[in-house]
């Protein structure tokens, strides 16, 4: 059993990060403006092979810099910052994030202790651009909701104890994206619990063009796929786990009869398939308009929800191809 956190104890911040030279400045910024004391915590930064001299800009604001010249992946670069921490807490906080909250370390940190190794903060909705359109799709962004028990803690913005993490080996290397959901399922099957607060808030600016969604969605089908698969879990998984060997039979349905075309153009437009759910994405529409106002934002959050869609899909048709002898 893992003793009550006391109220003060060092903390090592771990950003793992890629070609992120323009979004640094803003996180630096925003860890400067932290209450908790600078003497009971370090920064380091683990930078993935960027070639746009991120690693220049975390020294500058004084962060302990790693930097591998060619990608590793984000798992590796985890692992790597993992083993550089020097203390028993590591705090998590990706490089296109800003944190909001001054009290951000304490507020996560007041709940860690017994069974609970890692604590998930809250995210805003962001301040403008495609990042807050987004900000709406369920399971794009991690909101905190009612505080209480989570299923798991994303690197986002957390707080760990990093012995747990060291104990099942670290983060999955072969995990481009996903890694964090990975790691916790491992944790959970140790009997380790996670707990997510609506203190501890940050900004998390995560995508700023269609094609870099479209391009992070088709990542998460194609690991999503992998994840599922080598944990089993969720009916419609295992079930989509053999899509690669529907796909000629839809194909002839469509060919007699050809009304079902319309199935795969309207379905989005009525359910929001995520990886282990389903949402009914009139009432995300309606979730946007209300706050928002905005007609041109709506269109937006369509092709959002149809690029969203299909990228996973394709990913995980990517993977299954890839893996066929398995």
């Amino acid at each position: 059993m893992i003793k009550m956190a006391e109220k003060k104890r060092k903390v090592s911040i771990l950003i793992a990060s890629r070609n992120a030279r323009d979004d640094l400045p803003k996180l630096f910024a925003s860890l400067g403006k932290i209450s908790y004391p600078k003497s009971m915590y370090e920064v380091v930064f683990v930078d993935d092979g960027s070639t746009d001299g991120s690693w220049e800009i975390a020294r500058k604001f004084g962060a302990r810099v790693f930097r591998f010249k060619e990608r590793r992946g984000r798992a590796e670069a985890r692992n790597k910052a993992l083993r550089l921490a020097k203390h028993p807490l590591v705090a998590w906080i990706d490089s296109d994030c800003e944190i909001a909250d001054r009290d951000w370390i304490q507020n996560m940190m007041k709940h860690i202790g017994g069974k609970v190794v890692g604590v998930a903060g809250n995210q805003l909705r962001p301040r403008s651009g495609l990042s807050r359109v987004l900000w709406y799709l369920p399971g794009t962004a991690y909101t905190a909701g009612h505080p209480g028990p989570a299923s798991f803690a994303p690197t986002t913005s957390s707080l760990f104890l990093k012995k747990p993490l060291l104990e099942v080996g670290g983060f999955d290397p072969k995990m481009i994206t996903a890694e964090d959901l990975e790691i916790c399922w491992r944790l959970g099957e140790r009997g380790y619990r996670f707990v997510k607060t609506n203190e501890a808030e940050i900004y998390h600016n995560f995508r700023s063009t269609m094609t870099g969604f479209e391009r992070q969605q088709f990542e998460r089908g194609e690991f999503g796929a992998y994840l599922f698969r080598k944990y089993d879990r969720g009916v419609l998984w295992k079930k989509m786990d053999k899509m690669i060997f529907l796909m000629p039979f839809a194909g002839t349905a469509v060919l007699l009869f050809p009304s079902l075309i319309w199935v795969p153009v309207v379905a989005p437009a009525l359910f929001h398939f995520g990886l282990g759910y389903v949402n009914f994405f009139p009432a995300v529409m309606w979730n946007y308009l209300k706050n928002e106002r905005s007609p041109l934002g709506l269109l937006q959050l369509v092709a959002a929800e149809y690029v969203k869609t299909y990228a996973t899909l394709l990913g995980m048709l990517a993977y299954q191809i890839k893996n066929l002898k398995n």
